[in-house]
């Protein structure tokens, strides 16, 4: 599992405008998680919904190619 972080406030900015369309994706999480997320957002002062696009693209960089994970 990769462990990437999500940066500082600066680095989770709320971008002006949206540089593609969006589509809507719905997710489960476990009670929990969905706080954490919350106070986390909360904290940096941004919305959940940025903060989690960030922290996938911030996640997606960083993943290996597939044909260099072992099986």
């Amino acid at each position: 599992m990769l462990s990437v972080g999500v940066g500082t406030v600066a680095a989770v900015a709320r971008p002006r405008i949206a540089d593609e369309p969006r589509v809507p994706t719905a997710m489960r999480l476990p009670e929990s998680l969905h706080e954490r997320l919350c106070a986390a957002a909360r904290e940096r002062d941004v919305s959940v919904n940025l903060l989690v696009n960030r922290a996938v693209e911030a996640y997606l960089d960083h993943l290996p190619p597939v044909d260099e994970v072992a099986p």
